[in-house]
């Protein structure tokens, strides 16, 4: 049987070999971080803007309810999965970080170009994560289109080739989507628009690169 380890060590013993990656691979995660961290203080600063409340026939459906644990532990199990699966496949992370990261800007543009607020009746998401980010007295309720959590969680099912763990990601992304509606924290447009473009990004910039060989074979 095939180990992660053995599937670390294999691949990243590859990826080395050619010149400059580990170059590349250092400056990709740091423009990663660096461009979430300046998307996070400008939903900060964002939050003080006036918006537009929709009428949503679908979240009118449902009064709302608090999922805020429900939602966090289903992202960030999600999240934590997939930084351990992609760390052993450091040419698949190069290219979906940068995918990831484009989905990203591109949400932060929709964000000021399309100011939007959720119902008045809406229940605050708390995220522990995004509190140690931000600040207790910072609440952002205003970054709506498109979900980030719904765009986060459909990068993980586009570049993920592991069947059972792609499967666990496509239901976690359907339980959170309708516990975001639900708790009027996003529109149905929010979640619905989200995996479109996390795709069309996928596509363009990592589809066609990542390696699809069968899971957990190392590199010869």
């Amino acid at each position: 049987m095939i180990t992660w380890h053995h599937t670390f060590r294999a691949n990243w013993r590859e990826a080395l070999s050619e010149k400059y990656f580990g170059l590349k691979y250092a400056v990709n995660l740091s423009v990663l971080f660096s461009l979430y961290m300046l998307i996070v203080q400008f939903l900060v600063w964002n939050r003080f803007r006036s918006g537009v409340i929709l009428q949503d026939p679908v979240q009118q459906l449902f009064t709302p309810r608090d999922f805020s644990f429900w939602v966090f532990a289903f992202t960030y199990f999600c999240v934590i999965s997939f930084v351990i699966y992609i760390a052993a496949r450091p040419r698949d992370f190069y290219h979906a970080s940068r995918a990831f990261t484009f989905v990203f800007v591109l949400r932060a543009v929709f964000i000021y170009t399309i100011p939007l607020l959720p119902p008045t009746d809406t229940i605050p998401l708390h995220d522990p994560f995004l509190v140690f980010l931000v600040g207790e007295k910072k609440d952002i309720l205003n970054d709506l289109f498109y979900s980030g959590h719904i765009t986060d969680l459909s990068i993980f099912i586009f570049c993920c080739q592991v069947k059972p763990l792609k499967y666990f990601y496509i239901a976690a992304a359907l339980i959170v989507a309708v516990m975001l509606v639900w708790q009027h924290v996003h529109y149905t447009a929010d979640v619905l628009a989200a995996p479109f473009f996390a795709y069309v990004f996928y596509a363009l910039l990592a589809k066609n690169q990542i390696d699809r060989p069968q899971e957990f074979k190392p590199a010869q």
